[in-house]
């Protein structure tokens, strides 16, 4: 196994089977990925040694990573590269490569290995992109690629045709716009980026109404280069954390952003109805019956751990605890209080303060980590940790409850950044020539000969044409090719929701040097704390600006 220094180069590299940590398998001779190789270097060395002083409640995912000699194989088998070189020149789009690769065979030997993984496994699955690239602690590739979940439900051919289809959707994802547009702005060829896939077991409980979840998700970074307080250093970190699913972690949907080291320091303030304006309201679950991921009202769901992590707006406005499911015209949000202040439920910020630390030592830079905190009863902790010395750890930590909070590390790599994270000295030009002014800034440095600006009116946007501008936009980004442009707009850029900004894909803004979002009555930025969109940025350079005139802005 790569090891140390090299180990920091290249976590994704080869493995040989009696290299790898327990819970970890193979199929293919070939190379494990980014996200692969992240998760089984830290598992490998958490068995090797103690890496925090909360080691027996940090958990890992069941994995099983299919290797790049599955995606050459598939790719050279199937005679799909003319197919892909017609995609990369613009002459196919997604959907129609994507189609050619449904209709393509996986290797025989690979399909029987997928189908002895079935065979084992009944929980919900995720499958996961792991590209070589995802491998280079330069770049991000944060959200580029797809991941999938999957219910698994049905009988073992069912299960395997449905798993076998979303690994031929993550190969096809290697070479979408999102990814062509992020390898061109990073000068990066699309020929020598090759897809691992990782598989995992999906963290989660089952609730009523078919629905699974992990009561908590998360993404955090070990580095904070943007503090919104000058109580907080760089080394502090930054988490952003959600109730369900954490695809509106990552996302620019609603979530819980807070420093480990003091996070009871928001970034919205202490005013209630901004605590209430930016908190959580919907929650992504896997809806078993349906078989994929849904959207739904935090009110709309039962779950008795509720409690820890939801608060009540009464109907006065105000916030209660929640001690009872919602009524009339009150509703929940996630407020994460009880779960962030104190370690009365589970040791979270102390898990992620230590974690974030020895990882950075590990990896020797700065890390991001996805994660998943769960609940299980006492006597089903026999079902989760093989260990009699472990689970007895886990029991004594929580002598007096019933139930114990799991950590699990999802996902763990460099963080992509720059070194010019430093401080500048801030021009004083005459009021004539300031065209924007404001006092939130992700990123720094100097944007010159910016010649274009791209103007989407807050007073003037329409939800119900959302998607229609963020098309226009997207054409002005390929005429404009590789010159860098001012992009100012209302609400959030690259969100999912036409309600909170303009819905665009990362292709279509991709060569933004500058993005400013602009707050109004209908509209509130929010600064990309711990999202995709924000690892993006700082891999990119790119400049990010809040207006908001209440501010002063």
């Amino acid at each position: 196994m790569i090891m140390d220094s090299e180990a920091v180069r290249s976590v994704g590299g080869r493995y040989r089977v009696d290299q790898l940590p327990s819970g970890v398998h193979l199929i293919g001779e070939g190379y494990v990925g980014g996200k692969a190789g992240g998760i089984i270097f830290v598992k490998d060395r958490m068995e090797r040694a103690p890496l925090t002083p909360y080691d027996d409640l940090i958990l890992f995912p069941d994995s099983t990573v299919l290797t790049t000699a599955v995606f050459d194989e598939f790719i050279q088998g199937n005679r799909l590269a003319p197919i892909v070189d017609a995609k990369c020149r613009g002459e196919l789009s997604l959907e129609e490569m994507t189609e050619e690769f449904l209709a393509a065979d996986l290797p025989g030997w690979s399909v029987q290995q997928l189908r002895e993984l079935l065979e084992r496994e009944r929980r919900p699955l995720v499958v996961r992109s792991s590209s070589l690239m995802e491998d280079d602690p330069n770049y991000s590739f944060a959200g580029i690629y797809l991941s999938e979940f999957l219910p698994n439900t049905g009988d073992l051919e069912e299960r395997l045709g449905v798993l076998i289809d979303s690994i031929k959707r993550v190969y096809a994802s290697t070479f979408g716009e999102n990814a062509r547009a992020y390898r061109k702005r990073h000068g990066l060829s699309w020929e020598e980026e090759k897809m691992a896939v990782l598989i995992q077991n999906m963290v989660g409980s089952h609730y009523p109404g078919d629905m699974f979840y992990p009561l908590v998700s998360g993404v955090a970074f070990s580095r904070n280069f943007y503090p919104w307080t000058e109580r907080l250093k760089q080394e502090d970190g930054v988490a952003r954390l959600v109730i369900g699913v954490g695809t509106r972690a990552v996302g620019r949907a609603y979530a819980r952003v807070f420093s480990p080291k003091l996070p009871g320091l928001r970034p919205e303030g202490t005013d209630p109805q901004e605590i209430i304006r930016y908190a959580q309201e919907i929650v992504d679950v896997l809806d078993m019956a349906k078989g994929g991921l849904s959207s739904v009202p935090l009110n709309s769901l039962e779950n008795l751990h509720f409690p820890k992590v939801l608060a009540v707006v009464g109907k006065d406005g105000m916030l209660v605890d929640y001690i009872r499911a919602p009524q009339g015209e009150e509703r929940c949000i996630a407020l994460f209080d009880r779960l962030l202040e104190t370690e009365q439920y589970a040791p979270l910020t102390s898990i992620l303060q230590s974690l974030l630390a020895e990882l950075e030592k590990l990896f020797r830079k700065p890390v991001d980590v996805e994660f998943a905190l769960d609940f299980v009863s006492k006597d089903r902790l026999g079902e989760i940790i093989a260990s009699d010395s472990a689970r007895e750890a886990v029991e004594q930590r929580f002598p007096d409850r019933d139930e114990v909070g799991l950590f699990y590390l999802l996902q763990a790599r460099h963080l992509g950044c720059r070194e010019e994270h430093r401080r500048v000295i801030i021009p004083d030009p005459p009021p004539e020539r300031v065209l924007l002014e404001c006092h939130n800034v992700l990123g720094n440095g100097c944007q010159r000969k910016l010649k274009h600006l791209i103007f989407v009116d807050p007073e003037r946007y329409r939800f119900d044409k959302g998607y229609e501008v963020a098309r226009k936009v997207g054409k002005l980004n390929q005429w404009f090719g590789d010159e860098g442009y001012i992009l100012m707009g209302p609400g959030r850029w690259a969100t999912s929701n036409p309600q909170l900004g303009v819905p665009v894909r990362y292709s279509e803004i991709a060569g933004a040097a500058v993005i400013v979002e602009m707050a109004s009555e209908r509209f509130s930025p929010e600064l990309s704390y711990g999202t995709h969109f924000y690892a993006d940025m700082v891999a990119s350079g790119t400049l990010y600006l809040s207006y908001d005139p209440k501010r002063g802005d």
